[in-house]
């Protein structure tokens, strides 16, 4: 039985924080790795043995928890580094599809967004913790202050949101990208 339907029978599901709870259970909890991003990673993926969990130099790539409706499928977790985008998990990669072609530009896993709230240069405080972790300077600054990310210039990398002091960065998915 998944997990929506046995939270539905024992009533989770009629307050707001059960409800909340079950809508976290199904959103992924970051992008899938790169070059995979195009895929349905919930028809390959449940059953691999994942050697690019292993394989991944950064050390980014983890597997959705079991309790988790995405359970067995990797996403990238920026919360210690970022993606290099060196292609071992897709080397590693037992899926065999024209989408995983590595060849050309590396793929974009993303756009970097800033949350105005908690972002410490958008209140006040000069903060340029982010700036210099970008590899593609898509991150500036408007009078040592207010982030702007370049939307054009950013491929997700994540390497920005380990370095953010207050977590208000964020790789948001884009889908065809």
């Amino acid at each position: 039985m998944d997990g929506g339907r046995r939270a539905f029978l024992r009533g989770s599901l009629l307050t707001q924080a059960g409800r909340a709870q079950e809508a976290q259970r199904q959103q992924p909890l970051g992008p899938p790795p790169p070059w995979h991003g195009r895929l349905t990673l919930e028809t390959y993926c449940p059953d691999c043995t994942h050697p690019c969990v292993s394989a991944c130099e950064p050390d980014i790539i983890r597997l959705h928890p079991a309790e988790h409706t995405l359970a067995g499928i990797p996403w990238l977790d920026f919360s210690a580094a970022g993606c290099t985008f060196c292609a071992a998990c897709v080397d590693v990669c037992p899926i065999e599809d024209e989408a995983l072609d590595r060849n050309g530009t590396p793929p974009r896993t993303g756009v970097a967004l800033v949350n105005r709230e908690t972002c410490l240069a958008w209140n006040g405080v000069i903060c340029q913790s982010c700036l210099g972790r970008c590899p593609v300077k898509a991150i500036t600054a408007k009078w040592q202050r207010e982030v702007q990310i370049d939307a054009a210039l950013c491929n997700g990398c994540g390497m920005c949101i380990s370095a953010c002091p207050v977590d208000a960065l964020n790789i948001v998915r884009q889908v065809n990208t």
